[in-house]
């Protein structure tokens, strides 16, 4: 395994997703043309819904993991932070390297 090859790793995953949810202020463009608004341990979509017979704008609950493969952008405070690259025949989700950067864990210890 290249040391380097794992420090420029920039496939989005969904850990990048939670940590953006906490940082605020993200949301992500969905293929269905929806907005998801990135919380810490789920993303949220605004839909119409009724509630006592009155018809308002609800909040769905969308877990992670159930709406990554549908994410296309994701942006923070306008800034452009990931999108959807084609490399071949598969669709990865790419960091764009402006607006979000990963923390690293230092390890402690040995080598």
């Amino acid at each position: 395994m290249n040391k380097f090859e794992d420090l420029a790793n920039n496939d989005v995953c969904i850990r990048d997703l939670t940590q953006l949810g906490r940082e605020g202020g993200a949301s992500a463009y969905l293929d269905s043309g929806e907005i998801l608004t990135l919380k810490p341990k789920y993303g949220t979509l605004k839909r119409k819904g009724y509630v006592a017979g009155k018809p308002i704008t609800v909040e769905l609950k969308v877990e992670y993991k159930d709406v990554f493969s549908a994410i296309r952008t994701i942006e923070r405070n306008g800034i452009l932070v990931a999108r959807r690259c084609r490399f071949g025949l598969t669709n990865v989700l790419k960091l764009t390297g402006t607006g979000y950067h990963r923390t690293r864990k230092r390890q402690t210890g040995g080598d």
